[in-house]
């Protein structure tokens, strides 16, 4: 999931076992890798002094406390931010085992086998994934390989609201990567 504001550029990625999160930017003002989550700064105080008073935010330095709890609480453990690469802030945080065992489903040995051949970032087109797969069967690729795939979120199409497009194609999703 990409999410674009004028310049500024979000990635989340759910992988299996944690979620990745790259924010554009990074530490500012008096907050330092040395003195993170103790000390912070805002680049629009007033905003963040409104956002206070309406509820959105705590201006207390106590936001990542408060996750770290809940993760804990959760049993995911505490996140993990990296402050080392230039132009980003990266969170990390590691899915519980329980989570885990919950929320992923039973993948079949054929649509595993389909999700390791689609290379990431790169899309292809119906007819090009059933070669791949070697079958010849339209139909039984669609019902055991691809519609599993696509209902269980590891697949997208690239033309969503056109399911039959003869552009159509499938890419992997965050999850399915």
């Amino acid at each position: 999931m990409n999410t674009r504001e004028s310049i500024q550029q979000l990635l989340l990625s759910q992988k299996n076992d944690r979620i990745e999160i790259l924010n554009a930017g990074g530490l500012y003002g008096n907050a330092r890798p040395e003195n993170f989550p103790d000390v912070n700064d805002y680049r629009n105080p007033v905003v963040a002094e409104a956002m206070k008073v309406l509820g959105y935010v705590n201006r207390f330095s106590r936001g990542v406390s408060r996750v770290n709890e809940e993760l804990l609480e959760n049993g995911n453990g505490k996140a993990f931010f990296n402050f080392d690469l230039m132009t980003v802030f990266e969170v990390t945080i590691n899915l519980s085992k329980d989570y885990h065992l919950q929320v992923t489903p039973q993948v079949t040995p054929q649509v595993d086998d389909l999700i390791r051949r689609i290379k990431p970032g790169v899309s292809f087109m119906r007819d090009e994934l059933q070669e791949m797969m070697e079958l010849k069967d339209r139909e039984n690729f669609r019902l055991n390989y691809l519609k599993p795939a696509l209902e269980h979120g590891w697949i997208e199409m690239t033309i969503p609201h056109k399911p039959n497009s003869s552009l159509q194609r499938y890419q992997l999703t965050p999850i399915g990567n």
